[in-house]
């Protein structure tokens, strides 16, 4: 109980007056119903006015990542720790996490995560659907969503959802254009997904899988795009758990390395 207990007295402290939604949710939160606090807050943000949105969507964030026991703390840092070695185990966890923490929402993002490296595209839908209701104003969620759909080769339900994003940070933006340059490959718009791309990697430069597709769009051009494909090579081998972390959007980050390696070491011995 003090984790939730700490969290709403800083909501409190923060605040020098609190409006009624937020105390309802708050009562509810320490009552560990998350979904409904969330509800009423949903109910509130949708009423408010422009300058009442921004708290009330800050008191949701809060609420929808707040964790209600240490032990599902515990949980969730064990699985996201071990979610890229051992994938399995991981998601036991995540999913015994969520037991005793009434869909919390960063246990439900990771856990689509592994889902989606499974290649467990229905999962994962399923799974951020959740999140999604919890809490449609978090773009994460939003982002996730939009690569499950992807990983589901659904684009028809990609293009909605895209036009309905919540507001993203400067690092999710173009995740998201990446994610676009994906629907252009595959109805071979091979110029507009190699602009697309090239912008992306003019902005995260050290994200592997955006040279991996522009060896794709390249190809689809007629174009040599070996270089594309070692630099994805390249940045594959110093993958680490710093750029798991910052490009944890792409659960399936170098999984076509050796793929990859392979058949540019194949071309060169033809040579």
């Amino acid at each position: 109980m003090l984790v939730i207990a700490s969290f709403i007295l800083s909501i409190a402290l923060a605040a020098e007056s609190t409006p009624p939604a937020i105390e309802q949710a708050q009562a509810l939160a320490l009552k560990k119903n998350r979904q409904e606090a969330a509800r009423v807050l949903s109910a509130a943000i949708e009423a408010a006015s422009a300058k009442s949105r921004a708290k009330l969507i800050e008191a949701l964030t809060g609420i929808s990542k707040v964790f209600f026991t240490d032990k599902g703390q515990r949980l969730f840092e064990s699985a996201q720790a071990g979610m890229y070695d051992t994938p399995d185990v991981a998601l036991g966890q995540f999913r015994d996490a969520l037991a005793g923490e009434d869909s919390n929402i960063l246990i439900l993002d990771n856990l689509a995560r592994v889902q989606i490296s499974k290649q467990d595209c229905a999962g994962a839908l399923a799974t951020l659907k959740m999140a999604r209701a919890l809490n449609p104003y978090f773009p994460e969620p939003a982002v996730l969503e939009l690569r499950a759909l992807v990983c589901a080769k659904n684009f028809e339900a990609f293009h909605e959802k895209l036009k309905a994003m919540p507001a993203l940070d400067k690092t999710q933006e173009p995740f998201v254009q990446y994610l676009a340059a994906q629907d252009f490959l595959q109805q071979q718009m091979w110029r507009k997904a190699s602009d697309v791309l090239t912008k992306v990697s003019e902005d995260q430069p050290r994200f592997p899988e955006t040279y991996y597709f522009l060896s794709k769009a390249s190809a689809g051009l007629e174009a040599d795009g070996d270089i594309f494909a070692q630099k994805y090579v390249s940045l594959c081998k110093g993958l680490g758990a710093r750029e798991r972390k910052q490009f944890g959007f792409e659960p399936r980050l170098c999984l076509n390395a050796k793929e990859v390696e392979d058949e540019l070491a194949k071309k060169n011995s033809e040579l």
